[in-house]
């Protein structure tokens, strides 16, 4: 990416991970080294990122329904850009910098009004989106003209995120043109722009390809184009990919429980894991491929069924993938399993979740060690407290 950068854009351009895709204090301090930035949606990432040795100029805040709290720490703490997701959270932003003395970097969410190819679930831009100030209806121009007329808050740029899995460059040429028209309707020139990630990565043998170069080169070529016809300096370029970096780097093993035919002749394989530690396939039927660790030379010439172990039909994993012979004890290696996967994981069946390992030549981490049911006090707590 920053190859690209170099060779696409002629100013100032960072590169910020979004630690929604996969996070863990391990890991973070390895993104942290890289000089990269961070986009954090909590107030556990942003713990995480500062703990990893993030410096507050690296960090941005995103989130539609940012706490009090998180906004609070974000402002002490002096973070590069709080992201506005509304009118209401500019206002009730604006109120806790005031009362803390202190005039708070902000980026606006702007909804451009499109909707890009991919599943419904992971579309963000719509007139629909929970995310962002709408521009068709006049709310994002009036949060320009809000931040720009106040005492408490600088605007430093304007964002957006069309959705994830995107592979056409189009939409972003688009939706930064409407981000920019609207910029300098209300007399805004932005020093920051940063067109969110989504560039996508293929999960099968078969996927599109996961080069982000047309990507920076159509949001550069926009940029430069866009602000050189009006005349304005050329502002940051912020790129936001979170998949895009965690995706490909993990590889998911399983180990195969339980082997039996369907009454209709499917061949069913199942894991000691599922939706828990993976629950993709069953919020938006995300498809994967698979192969078996000690075999993967073998003819695959048998139709699986990978399947989990939790109570719920909807956990599957793969609903059929080419293999060699399977039976119990075989490891199962599943690729493209960095993002979203521990991220969304959850203790389904007070299942524990899996450790995390870093492998580079040369060497191997515990960037999380294996959990069980007794490190969590939320689960195990015996004490009562009485509420009068």
């Amino acid at each position: 990416m920053r190859q690209n950068l170099q060779v696409a854009y002629p100013e100032t351009v960072e590169i910020t991970y979004a630690a929604k895709a996969y996070f863990s204090l391990g890991f973070a301090r390895k993104l942290a080294d890289l000089g990269i930035g961070v986009d954090v949606v909590s107030l556990g990432e942003l713990n995480i990122a500062r703990r990893a040795g993030f410096a507050s100029e690296k960090i941005h805040l995103h989130g539609n329904n940012k706490s009090e709290e998180e906004l609070a720490a974000a402002v002490a703490m002096d973070v590069q850009a709080i992201v506005v997701d509304s009118l209401e959270e500019l206002a009730f932003l604006e109120q806790i910098a005031k009362q803390a003395g202190k005039r708070a970097r902000v980026w606006l969410r702007v909804t451009p009004g499109l909707t890009v190819d991919t599943h419904p679930y992971r579309q963000t831009a719509h007139a629909s989106s929970k995310f962002g100030l709408p521009l068709q209806d006049g709310q994002a121009a009036e949060g320009i003209d809000r931040v720009l007329a106040s005492q408490s808050l600088e605007l430093r740029g304007l964002h957006m995120h069309l959705g994830s899995q995107i592979f056409e460059d189009e939409p972003y040429r688009r939706a930064i043109s409407k981000l920019l028209e609207l910029a300098e309707s209300r007399g805004c020139v932005p020093a920051e722009i940063s067109p969110g990630g989504g560039w996508g990565v293929p999960y099968t043998p078969d996927g599109e390809s996961s080069d982000p170069e047309p990507w920076i080169a159509a949001v550069a070529e926009t940029v430069v184009d866009e602000y050189g016809r009006r005349g304005w300096p050329l502002p940051k370029l912020i790129m936001e990919p979170g998949r895009w970096i965690a995706a490909r780097a993990g590889m998911a093993l399983y180990s195969v429980g339980t082997t039996k035919t369907t009454a209709d002749g499917g061949f069913v394989a199942a894991v000691d894991g599922g939706m828990a530690d993976n629950p993709r396939p069953a919020l938006y039927h995300a498809l994967y491929t698979a192969c078996l660790v000690d075999q993967p030379d073998e003819p695959a010439d048998k139709a699986v069924r990978i399947v989990g172990k939790f109570c719920e039909t909807g956990d599957e994993l793969i609903p059929a993938v080419m293999l060699p012979a399977v039976q119990r004890g075989d490891v199962l290696a599943m690729p493209v399993s960095g993002a979203y996967q521990l991220s969304m994981a959850s203790n389904y069946n007070l299942a524990p979740r899996p450790a995390v390992l870093w492998l580079e030549e040369g060497g191997l981490e515990i960037l999380q060690p294996r959990e069980t049911v007794d490190d969590s006090f939320w689960w195990t707590s015996t004490s009562v407290t009485k509420v009068e």
